[in-house]
């Protein structure tokens, strides 16, 4: 399930079941000391998010950008932050259109159109993003974490959006868009430094590939070796029990604290 704060009205993260991307709301540690209980009004923010995630959802079916940028609109207007539609909404519909493919209820051809929809949406939102505050959207110079998919995972997008969403909580991302063999991933590594190297794996056939990254990665000397953290579907639905030398996350909440500088 998909949390937000009741009160702030920012995206928290994910709790189980995590094939269950409904909305529901909690309160964040920020907001928790000057709040006493729930209200009327937070109740019908709820209702508002799952009626932006539907509509949200139905745009993407028809390809209607336009109406896409019109929901995104109301939802800032109604103080939802820009990276939080993104991250709290567009990427789990990301997931559930995979899982449409996979189930067979669309077809491939679908499954591109939805996704090209979603990346004009990111784009769109990333303007917004780049207006407030230019920092929020430019590529980090010198990573916290370097992002990047377990070998097979051709979409970019999730980590990209992931990518946003950590530069709002401070940590700064460096997301490659193509998986590089593990030499190169390895000598990247040594020569970028980063606090964290966060592998994004959604199949678990993929563990064999991400379990050798893993190792290498681990075998650099220690001022070196980064923390390893494995995340993604495969994780989440806890398809992947373990990964030596790494650390799985399925509460991506806990993310930004275990990166941070």
């Amino acid at each position: 399930m998909l949390t937000w704060c009741s009160y702030c009205q920012q995206f928290q993260g994910e709790v189980p079941p995590y094939e269950d991307l409904s909305v529901t709301h909690g309160i964040c540690a920020r907001c928790e000391p000057g709040v006493l209980d729930l209200t009327a009004a937070d109740f019908a923010h709820a209702r508002m998010l799952q009626r932006l995630q539907s509509q949200l959802m139905e745009a993407g079916r028809r390809g209607d950008v336009h109406q896409a940028v019109h929901i995104i609109t109301d939802a800032v207007n109604a103080n939802v932050r820009a990276v939080d539609v993104l991250m709290g909404i567009v990427a789990p519909l990301l997931y559930r259109i995979g899982k449409d493919w996979e189930n067979g209820v669309i077809s491939v051809a679908e499954e591109h159109r939805f996704t090209k929809f979603c990346e004009r949406v990111y784009k769109s939102i990333v303007v917004r993003i780049h207006a407030v505050d230019p920092g929020d959207a430019a590529q980090a110079d010198h990573a916290d974490v370097l992002l990047v998919n377990a070998p097979g995972n051709t979409h970019t997008l999730a980590v990209r959006i992931l990518a946003l969403w950590l530069a709002n909580h401070g940590v700064r991302a460096w997301v490659l868009y193509r998986t590089p063999g593990i030499d190169d991933l390895v000598a990247l590594v040594a020569r970028a430094q980063p606090r964290a190297l966060l592998l994004s794996m959604a199949l678990a056939e993929q563990r064999p590939c991400v379990v050798a990254i893993a190792e290498r990665i681990a075998a650099l000397p220690g001022p070196l070796h980064p923390r390893i953290i494995v995340g993604g579907n495969a994780v989440k639905l806890g398809l992947v029990s373990a990964i030596p030398g790494a650390e799985l996350m399925t509460d991506i909440s806990q993310l930004p604290g275990a990166v941070s500088p």
